[in-house]
């Protein structure tokens, strides 16, 4: 690699050290609760489990409960259906169509949760999709790692431009940080564990930001791009070329055009379709829309999960009066192409979920791997500082962010637990006490003055609250570890343990005391030039 002159080293260091300073807190958020979010299907599991194990849609019967879910809705709302398996293990059905809420488009329907194994309907709602979406007790603990990570529950389309700004801001650290550290291949093994302290730090720091440079530009990357796609590109295409008809640009982008006949006629057999489908992909079906439910022109898109050994599914389109096959399209329009195929990649290289829970595994530690990164980064950035104008309060900030968001983070299962005991509003309680744990991480930030002190309170609530989770599930009506071993549900015993785990290492971690840092001005001439 050339050699980079000193000015431009210094400049480099510069842009690497301030993105990460200035917005470093925030990218921190989402980066954690992006590592959260890997499992949020198993989150969903073991908040409110079924009491059998599955998370896939029913080979036979379908048909027949989605038939008498439709005669129980009013016929407006048999415009357009789709059903999934949710986070909870549940099959969410949502007969809707679209409307316009308060000038923007929303739909509004009619949602079912059906047991995919009994086949019966375990809840109904019904109203605008945001307003059921919120009226929903099983998912609601995965919901809301799932928004903090994608909006940090800021409203639409807020959220999406700040954690799109993140994204970028990820992508300028990545790329200023490989061409700083640019001895990588020494880098990724140099620990000088008999080096000043704080040398031992930033070498830890270099060698886990380092290993995962490529998965943080890919994860920073795909991160804008929902990010960006959602909040800004698909209305200002709307706006551009279709008056503003966001529907109308997907169903051209995406959809399938049929000409319009609002005939009434018989619907296809589901079942038939899905088996169908399975049997062309060799994989289950991830997620299924059927438009015009019930007319003459409906037809149905069948979104396959990927194969064993592929990173994306098919889709697959079916006649809705006959259930016919009718081909197999791409996910963005009907032909194959160079844009579709790089489409189709996003989703499972920012998701992690191709390869089921070993994918899972390992994007949840190049996650937790970047999250480190960044707080140590932090740490080291303004610790060092700290005895300058502003820094002191800047480091506070760091350890406050660092280790008070995991300690609320870690309450917001408590809540999720306790609101069925108190029979209060479940996503209320949530959202109150994560903004209760942020407050009380902000009086203890404000109240202890040794920055380790408070690292140290911060790692042992946040140890207590994971340690006390199980046993409130429990409480609350969970089942406990003998039934959820004997109905299968392998999910709930393994997060149980993994929380525990969890629980117990940040206590121990409390307890740990740190290596003395002294900051000298030896110290940071050897990090400089490193």
């Amino acid at each position: 690699m050339i050699a980079l002159s000193q000015p431009r080293t210094k400049d480099l260091l510069a842009i690497h050290g301030w993105s990460g300073v200035f917005l470093g807190l925030l990218l921190y958020a989402v980066i954690l609760t992006g590592v959260v979010s890997v499992f949020a299907h198993e989150i969903g599991e073991w908040s409110a489990p079924l009491p059998h194990a599955t998370h896939e849609l029913p080979a036979q019967g379908l048909d027949a409960a989605i038939r008498k879910a439709s005669a129980e809705v009013p016929a407006e709302f048999h415009e357009d259906l789709f059903f999934f398996s949710d986070t909870a293990g549940r099959i969410r059905a949502f007969f809707h169509k679209d409307d316009h809420r308060n000038g923007q488009p929303e739909a509004r329907g009619v949602e079912f949760d059906i047991d995919p194994v009994t086949l019966k309907v375990l809840d109904r709602r019904e109203g605008w999709a945001d307003d059921i979406r919120d009226h929903n007790v099983p998912s609601a603990l995965a919901d809301f790692f799932v928004e903090l990570h994608v909006s940090l529950h800021l409203p639409n389309p807020w959220g999406l431009l700040v954690t799109g700004i993140l994204g970028l801001a990820m992508l300028v650290a990545a790329v200023t940080g490989f061409l700083v550290h640019r001895h990588l291949i020494r880098e990724l093994f140099t620990l000088r564990k008999k080096k000043d302290p704080l040398l031992v730090k930033r070498d830890a720091h270099v060698i886990a930001g380092t290993w995962n440079l490529p998965f943080a530009f890919v994860l920073a990357f795909t991160g804008s791009y929902f990010s960006f796609a959602g909040a800004f590109t698909i209305p200002a295409v709307a706006m551009v070329a279709f008056g503003g008809d966001q529907e109308k640009l997907i169903e051209t982008v995406v959809g399938v055009t049929v000409p319009e006949d609002k005939t009434p006629a018989t619907f296809g057999n589901l079942d038939a379709m899905l088996a169908d489908a399975r049997s062309r992909s060799g994989a289950e079906p991830g997620f299924v829309t059927v438009e015009h439910y019930g007319r003459a022109d409906a037809h149905v898109t069948v979104s396959m999960l990927p194969p064993e050994g592929k990173l994306a599914g098919a889709t697959f389109i079916y006649d809705g009066d006959s259930g016919a096959f009718v081909q197999q399209k791409p996910t963005l329009g009907l032909v194959p192409s160079i844009g579709n195929d790089l489409f189709v990649l996003m989703g499972p290289l920012h998701f992690g979920n191709f390869a089921g829970l070993w994918s899972k595994a390992v994007w949840f530690a190049l996650g937790f791997a970047g999250a480190y990164v960044t707080l140590t980064g932090m740490l080291l950035w303004t610790t060092r500082r700290q005895e300058q104008p502003g820094w002191g309060k800047l480091a506070r900030a760091a350890h406050w962010m660092g280790y008070g968001l995991p300690l609320a983070l870690a309450t917001v299962p408590l809540a999720r637990f306790a609101a069925p005991l108190l029979d209060v509003d479940v996503r209320a309680l949530q959202n109150g006490t994560f903004i209760a744990a942020v407050v009380l991480a902000s009086g203890i930030a404000l109240r202890v003055r040794n920055l380790d002190s408070l690292r140290r309170v911060l790692l042992a609530g946040t140890g207590i609250a994971l340690l006390v989770a199980p046993l409130l599930r429990w409480i609350s009506g969970g089942p406990g570890w003998i039934t959820a071993f004997e109905n299968g549900l392998a999910t709930v015993i393994a997060l149980d343990l993994a929380v525990l785990l969890a629980g117990a290492l940040c206590l121990l971690a409390a307890r740990r005391a740190p290596a003395v840092m002294p900051v000298s001005h030896t110290t940071l001439s050897d990090e400089a030039h490193a």
